[in-house]
C-alpha cells in the first residue's frame, strides 16, 4: 500500500493552504470574481489571492486550449458532483430501502456547509439517479414523471432535501429519462389501442422490422398485431420525441422539476438514442436538433440550468453534443476507461494520448470526468482490489480539467461487479451487521463483500484511508482555481510510467505527477519544452508522501517558459506529488 494514495498528511496540507503559498505565474493580472447569475448555485470555491503584480507581462505560453475568465465560467465548473442511488444510500424508516429523508440526514457526511471542517467529503453537487415513480428498483422505467417514487418518500421530503442542500451550498440535479417510459406508464397503456390519444406518442410498426440493436439484441417487440420500438428492453418502450405533443409533455416535465421542485438541472439518460432513422439507431441529426431545441427551452425556464448527457460513445461523438450546443456537458467514457486502464497497467502513454484527444475535442471544461458509474464494475474491483491504485485514480480524477463526478461509495472502495444490483448495493455506515448503519431493518440488497472495512465509521478517523484521501483531494481542488478551471499542459518528457502535467490559470500553476507503476521510479526528472512560467520560482508541495519532498527544489525557467530536467527524486509505486510553483 503506497503512502501517496492513502496517507496524504491532511494537517500538513491544511497548513500549506492556510498560508496561501500558491503564487501566481506570470500570465497576467488576476481577474476580479464575478457574482453568479441570478438563481445560480453559489460557487464552491472562492478566488485565490495572486502574488503577481497587476499588469505583469505575459511570459512563455504553452500551446493549449487556454483558460476561461470567471465571467464566462458556468457554476458547474467549480463543482464536484456525487452520484447518489437513493435506494442504497441511507434508510430513515427501517424498511430496508434508502429514502430521501435518509439522504437528507446524511448530508453532513457529503458537505456540512462549514469550510473550516475536514470531516466531510467536500462534494458540492448531487446527481440523484431516478426518483420518479417506477415499478423497478432502478427507476429508469418511469410511470409518472411528476410523482416521487413512494419507496423514497414524498414531494415534501424532496423539498426538504433541496432546502438542506442549499444551506450547505450543494446543487442538486436529477436523472431525466426522456428516451423511454415504463410499459406500465398510462401513456403507453393508452397507446396500445390503435388510433388512441397516445398512439403516436410511441413508435409502432404493423409488420416485424428487421432492424436489431448493435449487439444483435431485439429492439422491436410484439404487442398484439403490432410491434413497438424499445431499444433497451421490452419493458421500456421508446417515446416518439419527434412528435410535437411528446416534446411539449417532456418540456412540461422539465419545467415542473426546475420551477416546482427546485432542481439545478438534469442528467439526461440515453441522450444519443432519442430519435432513430431507419438502420441508424443513435446519434442521428434529428437527435442533435431535438436536444438543441430542448436545451433552449430549458434555458428559457432557467438560464443557468445544467444539462449533462449520457453519450456512451467515442470522444469525437460525445464532444459534438457539447460543441454543437445540444448539451452543457457529456460524460467522457473514453477518459474514464483510460484512467483505470493506465493505473491498472502502469501505462502513462494511454492516459496521456486520450487526455490530449479529450482536451482537443471539447471546449474548456466541457465534459464530465468520472471513474465508474451505476452501469459499470466498481473502481476498486477494476483495479484488482488495490486500494493504493484506487487512490491514485482518484488523484487523476480530481486534478483533471473535466467536471468531476464521484459514484457513491467509490470514496470508500466499495466493491461490486455486474449484475447491476451488485454495483448498486447499500452504503455501509458502520461495522454492525446486518444493516451496517444503512438500515435498522433488512437491506433491500445484500451489502457488497467487506462492509466492515468499507464502512464510513471504519475509515473516517483513519488518515491513511481511501476516504481521507478523497477528502484531501476535494479540498485541494476547492482551494485552487487552477485545478478547477485551469488549462492542462502535458509534460511529455517524463520517465516511463510517470504521467505529469501542469494545471495553469491566471492566478496559479500547479504540477501533478503520478507514478502509475507498481514499481518505484528513481531519480525522476521532468522537462517542459514551452510553458507559461517566468522568473525565479518557489515550489510548495500540496500533496504527497511525508518526508520525501523536504529537499525539493523549484524548476529553473527556460527562455520558452518551460524547464529542463527538473529533479524530483524518487516516486514510490502508485505514488504522486502535487506541487504549486510560482514566484
Amino acid at each position: 500500500m503506497s503512502r501517496h494514495s492513502l496517507h496524504p498528511s491532511l494537517p500538513r496540507w491544511l497548513a500549506v493552504a492556510a498560508i496561501s503559498l500558491i503564487l501566481a505565474s506570470c500570465g497576467g493580472p488576476p481577474v476580479s470574481p464575478v457574482p453568479p447569475a441570478a438563481g445560480a448555485p453559489p460557487s464552491a470555491g472562492g478566488p485565490l489571492a495572486s502574488a503577481g503584480e497587476a499588469g505583469a507581462p505575459a511570459c512563455g505560453r504553452a500551446p493549449g486550449s487556454g483558460t476561461q475568465t470567471p465571467a464566462s465560467t458556468p457554476w458547474w465548473r467549480d463543482r464536484i458532483f456525487y452520484e447518489v442511488f437513493v435506494r442504497s444510500f441511507a434508510d430513515s424508516d427501517g424498511d430496508g430501502i434508502g429514502d430521501l429523508r435518509g439522504l437528507t440526514e446524511k448530508l453532513d457526511y457529503l458537505n456540512d456547509g462549514d469550510p473550516s471542517t475536514t470531516d466531510d467529503l467536500g462534494v458540492t453537487a448531487l446527481w440523484l439517479m431516478p426518483i420518479a415513480a417506477s415499478p423497478s428498483y432502478h427507476g429508469y422505467d418511469v410511470t409518472d414523471y411528476k410523482q416521487i417514487e413512494a419507496d423514497y418518500g414524498t414531494a415534501e421530503d424532496f423539498h426538504a432535501l433541496v432546502e438542506a442542500a442549499r444551506e450547505r451550498k450543494i446543487a442538486v440535479i436529477v436523472d431525466l429519462v426522456l428516451n423511454h417510459t415504463s410499459i406500465e406508464h398510462p401513456w403507453f397503456q393508452d397507446a396500445r389501442t390503435p388510433g388512441s390519444e397516445h398512439d403516436a406518442w410511441y413508435v409502432w410498426s404493423t409488420s416485424a422490422p428487421s432492424v436489431a440493436g448493435p449487439g444483435g439484441q431485439p429492439v422491436w417487440h410484439r404487442d398484439g398485431d403490432r410491434w413497438y420500438y424499445g431499444y433497451f428492453w421490452e419493458g421500456m418502450p421508446d417515446l416518439n420525441v419527434a412528435n410535437p405533443a411528446v416534446t411539449a409533455a417532456l418540456d412540461d416535465v422539465a419545467r415542473f422539476w426546475l420551477e416546482e421542485m427546485g432542481v439545478d438541472g438534469f442528467r439526461l439518460d440515453a441522450a444519443r438514442h432519442l430519435i432513430e432513422d431507419g438502420q441508424q439507431l443513435e446519434n442521428t441529426p434529428a437527435t442533435f436538433a431535438w436536444l438543441e431545441g430542448f436545451r433552449s427551452r430549458v434555458e428559457a425556464v432557467r438560464p443557468d440550468a445544467l444539462l449533462v448527457g449520457e453519450v456512451w460513445d467515442a470522444t469525437s461523438t460525445a464532444a459534438r453534443y457539447v460543441r454543437e450546443g445540444a448539451l452543457d456537458l457529456a460524460f467522457e467514457f473514453g477518459l474514464a476507461s483510460a484512467i483505470l486502464s493506465s493505473v491498472r497497467l502502469g501505462d502513462a502513454d494511454t492516459i496521456a494520448n486520450v487526455q490530449a484527444e479529450v482536451s482537443a475535442a471539447y471546449p474548456p471544461g466541457g465534459y464530465a470526468a468520472f471513474l465508474t458509474n451505476h452501469d459499470q464494475n466498481r473502481t476498486v474491483d477494476v483495479l484488482g482490489r488495490d486500494r493504493a491504485a484506487a487512490g491514485l485514480a482518484a488523484t487523476l480524477l480530481l486534478t483533471n480539467p473535466g467536471v468531476p463526478f464521484i459514484y457513491y461509495g467509490e470514496e470508500l472502495g466499495l466493491r461490486g461487479r455486474k449484475p447491476d444490483e451488485e454495483i448498486r448495493t447499500p452504503l455501509p455506515w458502520d461495522t454492525g451487521a446486518p444493516g451496517y448503519g444503512f438500515t435498522s431493518g433488512h437491506p433491500w440488497e445484500a451489502l457488497a463483500p467487506g462492509p466492515e472495512t468499507a464502512a464510513v465509521a471504519a475509515q473516517s478517523d483513519d488518515p491513511t484511508s481511501l476516504l481521507s484521501h478523497y477528502r484531501t483531494l476535494t479540498r485541494l481542488r476547492d482551494a485552487h482555481s487552477a485545478l478547477r478551471t485551469g488549462e492542462l499542459i502535458p509534460i511529455d518528457d517524463a520517465p516511463r510510467g510517470v504521467y505529469a502535467y501542469l494545471r495553469h490559470d491566471a492566478e496559479e500553476t500547479i504540477v501533478v505527477m503520478a507514478n502509475l507503476s507498481d514499481e518505484p521510479a528513481d531519480d525522476v526528472s521532468l522537462s517542459l519544452a514551452a510553458g507559461p512560467l517566468c522568473g525565479t520560482l518557489i515550489a510548495e508541495p500540496l500533496l504527497g508522501p511525508d518526508g520525501t519532498t523536504a529537499s525539493l527544489r523549484p524548476p529553473v525557467v527556460s527562455a520558452t517558459g518551460g524547464f529542463d530536467e527538473w529533479a524530483i527524486g524518487r516516486l514510490g509505486p502508485r505514488e504522486s506529488l502535487v506541487i504549486a510553483i510560482g514566484r
